[in-house]
């Protein structure tokens, strides 16, 4: 019997004649239901009483679904721990000491305005942290935003000449001015040389390092922005730096199981 259809039997053995022995876990015919049914909604108190059974019955089915999902979370973070995702630094721009005892890679999108809260929240970490933290820019610029791939490849060019996270930062405080004539207004303000700019931006590396990046996370399930790796544990999406502190702080601190 539908789990739904004998939620609704219970609010009806007691009123819809079948009297208090009856088992609600006993199958009743198709046309009994349906009669039982019928009468008893032909009442307000009826009515409202099925209402509130199946409101109660919805509730503890989101509830079981949600403590579901957090279990699995927990499992999933552990499995994280112990077998985190490897990836390379490669020539990906880097910010935060050499010798820092945790990476964070960050998968990311000029043009999405996620991103930029994920930009102020790895700010955030490198102040907390300043000895044990290092952030690594990962490109994914998403299809559905035209400016996202081009603002890449601008910053590409910007970091063939030593200015990427400046770039990056002006990229990312202006999100509504994205376009060519900006990404030459900022060469030019950031004091780059202009030919070498247009033409690394333009050029079939920068492409194919944009590409590269994008591959990458896609391989390690990312498939939004902003997207993270934490020593190789995956955060998706613009959690709080809260959220960030508990992973790091893991794997600093070497009596936890798994930390390194």
């Amino acid at each position: 019997m539908n789990i739904a259809k004998k939620y609704i039997i219970t609010a009806l053995v007691l009123a819809a004649g079948f009297g208090a022995s009856t088992s609600v876990n006993a199958e009743i015919s198709e046309k009994d239901f349906s009669a039982s049914i019928e009468k008893y909604l032909q009442s307000d108190a009826g009515v409202a009483k099925i209402g509130s059974a199946l409101e109660r019955y919805f509730q503890k089915k989101q509830q079981d679904a949600a403590k579901q999902q957090e279990e699995q979370a927990k499992a999933d973070i552990e499995e994280q721990f112990k077998n985190p995702a490897k990836i390379d630094i490669g020539k990906s721009p880097v910010k935060g000491p050499a010798s820092a005892k945790v990476t964070i890679f960050e998968f990311s999108d000029f043009q999405c305005p996620y991103c930029k809260r994920g930009r102020d929240t790895m700010d955030e970490m490198l102040k907390a942290y300043p000895n044990d933290v290092k952030v690594v820019f990962k490109h994914f610029p998403l299809a559905f935003h035209k400016e996202a791939e081009p603002s890449a490849r601008a910053s590409w060019a910007a970091q063939q000449q030593g200015k990427f996270w400046e770039y990056h930062d002006v990229l990312f405080n202006n999100q509504d001015k994205l376009g060519a004539d900006f990404y030459l207004a900022t060469a030019r303000e950031l004091k780059l040389d202009e030919a070498k700019f247009k033409a690394d931006m333009n050029s079939e590396a920068a492409a194919k390092q944009v590409k590269e990046d994008n591959e990458i996370g896609a391989k390690n399930g990312i498939q939004g922005t902003p997207g993270f790796f934490v020593n190789g544990v995956a955060v998706k999406g613009a959690y709080p730096s809260s959220h960030f502190k508990q992973i790091v702080d893991r794997w600093l601190n070497k009596g936890v199981a798994g930390a390194k």
